[in-house]
């Protein structure tokens, strides 16, 4: 009976020991090739990271496309296919191509800015000697500040934005790869989201929760703030060109930059040019009054139109922790980093989000 029980005992070690041999060895499989294809794909990360905030902005028009692919006999064999390409086609010549010839121009100004800055300082000989005294009494050196902030600024743009289109192998191939991407990301969606469930050791409605949560915080983020941002940006700089003011398309980008500030927005950037349109102006000249009303009219009222139309209210993050990860994005991953950044802040929301509610539920 004794023997008996020492068998079944030394069986059930010897399996337990089975097992376990068996967890360390799958557990040392996934953890050496989970290094080895990080490794190999960590160079297409961020392209495919923003493939997937296009396909997710996006997939509205590629199912509505879809509808109408099924219904036509020409496509009805392919309606996928179609959809896919249709909206991969109106994404390069309706946005990708105008953003390029912008931030082309961006760059151009930001090196003649910055090359004046670095090489004679800010140019204040319109300023008259009045107003210069007058700073002088509140801000001790303020012609040497105003050059150091000029030059930080103007800098980081032309190292960030300029690091973009220096090596042009380099800008075609990641176009291509986000290209394909953002295609296989809308035809095969389902297939991708197949995928995701088989290798995810999470039960399917957690799955879907996460889905859901960050489809909403890639919306809220993307078109909720950087979208309005880019707007904001864009008719800043157009005004800036109409009435006169220098580097356009730089100071249009800083606007665009300082509108995800909370609370303060491009009024800090097109205020400061109305004051130099009128200072510089002559007695004759009013562009600075036309820059107040545009700045009022045009770039003020994006807010109260177009950031309605397009927010999306499921998941709010605090604006100044979506500059936070747009300026930390391109400081880590380079230019590109302008939407991984936000992208990367709205998956680690989704996550938290999903998990809280997982755990108040299981308590």
């Amino acid at each position: 009976m004794a023997t008996l029980k020492l068998y079944g005992i030394m069986r059930t070690m010897k399996s337990l020991s089975q097992e376990k041999l068996q967890t360390i060895y799958f557990g040392s499989l996934l953890l050496v090739f989970g290094i080895l294809a990080f490794t190999v794909l960590s160079n297409f990360l961020i392209v495919l990271g923003l493939a997937y905030i296009a396909a997710v902005l996006l997939l509205p028009i590629y199912e509505k496309l879809v509808t109408y692919a099924s219904n036509r006999v020409l496509f009805r064999r392919f309606p996928s296919t179609f959809a896919a390409g249709l909206t991969v086609l109106l994404l390069v010549v309706v946005v990708i191509t105008p953003i390029t010839l912008i931030f082309t121009k961006v760059l151009a100004d930001a090196q003649g800015f910055y090359a004046d800055v670095t090489n004679g300082g800010l140019n204040l000989g319109a300023v008259s000697a009045d107003i210069q005294q007058k700073l002088s009494a509140y801000i001790p050196n303020v012609q040497q500040k105003l050059d150091t902030v000029a030059g930080a600024v103007s800098g980081f743009f032309v190292q960030n934005i300029g690091n973009f289109f220096t090596g042009t192998f380099d800008v075609v191939l990641k176009v291509f790869l986000f290209v394909l991407a953002l295609f296989y990301f809308l035809k095969d969606k389902q297939s991708f989201v197949t995928m995701y469930r088989k290798i995810s050791p999470l039960h399917e409605s957690d799955d879907n929760r996460i889905f859901a949560s960050v489809k909403q915080a890639v919306q809220s983020i993307m078109l909720g703030s950087i979208v309005v941002a880019l707007a904001q940006g864009v008719v800043t700089g157009i005004g800036f060109a109409l009435f006169g003011v220098p580097n356009p398309f730089f100071l249009g980008s800083i606007a665009g930059f300082m509108a995800l500030v909370p609370g303060i927005g491009p009024a800090i950037v097109w205020i400061p040019c109305a004051i130099y349109l009128f200072v510089t102006g002559g007695e004759n000249n009013f562009a600075w009054l036309g820059q107040i009303i545009w700045g009022i009219g045009a770039v003020g009222l994006i807010d109260n139109f177009l950031g309605p139309l397009v927010i999306n209210k499921g998941i709010q993050i605090h604006p100044l922790f979506i500059l936070l990860s747009v300026i930390g994005g391109i400081t880590v991953f380079g230019p590109e980093g302008f939407l991984f950044g936000p992208l990367v802040l709205s998956i680690f929301v989704s996550v938290a989000t999903v998990w809280r509610t997982k755990t108040e539920v299981q308590q």
